[in-house]
């Protein structure tokens, strides 16, 4: 199941796509050590969300997807 990350910085917007969640968090976390804002991402729920709530709505119901080595 896909994931899409996109933020924000002073170039525009960008979305990038990610097979798992673990993925989608680390592109996420990158995004913003880069500058970007506004970083959201959009999990199999269809909903895009915040990077803290993504993380905790994953590590709570599904630890190894976040955390997968």
């Amino acid at each position: 199941m896909p994931f899409f990350v996109r933020g924000t910085d002073t170039s525009g917007t960008v979305s990038l796509r990610r097979d798992n969640a673990a993925g989608a968090v680390k592109k996420a976390r990158e995004l913003l050590d880069d500058g970007s804002w506004d970083v959201e991402i959009t999990g199999p729920d269809g909903l895009p969300h915040p990077i803290a709530e993504f993380e905790a709505m994953y590590s709570a119901g599904a630890t190894t997807a976040v955390h997968a080595t």
